[in-house]
């Protein structure tokens, strides 16, 4: 069952998945090999997993700001990052910047989650890129792989876009 709003305060340590609402059983999956100090492009690589193994386990952190951080269950202290600073102000089309790794938290890695009216969210950039948002195309993500695949990216003012909807779930 999909987590709400109210159930954030209550998760503590407990790991999450972030899962398609568009792509069926398609799971954002972050692998923060090698990233084990902070770096200004970020590094490791964020991706498309089918299904939900250790590279797809999250744990929600609250910031002081009121935004949240995505911290990888199998790589300590490393987050999801996202910079839009090359992305086209544009709503439609394969969206860009760049999605992936960082060690710590600092503003690329902060986000405000937008509830939508089907139970799942849309992730836009916190402080560093107003109204940009998380987006993933799982296109071909049919089976689980070692190295995942799919795309993840940003999209310019997307809040509640196909690609830009997940489902925000207690990992089993």
């Amino acid at each position: 069952m999909p987590l709400s709003v109210a159930d954030f305060a209550a998760l503590g340590d407990t790991p999450i998945t972030i899962q398609s609402t568009f792509f069926a059983n398609v799971y954002l999956r972050m692998d923060g090999t090698g990233v084990t100090t902070f770096t200004g492009p970020g590094g490791g690589t964020v991706n498309c997993q089918f299904g939900a193994g250790p590279l797809e386990k999250f744990q929600l952190r609250a910031q002081a700001d009121g935004s949240f951080s995505f911290e990888s269950m199998a790589f300590p202290n490393v987050y999801l990052r996202m910079d839009g600073a090359e992305l086209p102000t544009v709503t439609a089309g394969p969206g860009g910047g760049t999605v992936n790794c960082q060690f710590g938290v600092e503003p690329y890695e902060k986000f405000k989650l937008h509830a939508q009216a089907d139970g799942s969210f849309s992730f836009e950039s916190a402080t560093a890129f107003p109204n940009v948002y998380l987006r993933m195309v799982g296109s071909g993500v049919t089976a689980s792989t070692d190295g995942g695949g799919g795309i993840v990216n940003c999209q310019f003012n997307a809040n509640g876009g196909g690609h830009e909807k997940f489902l925000l779930n207690v990992a089993g």
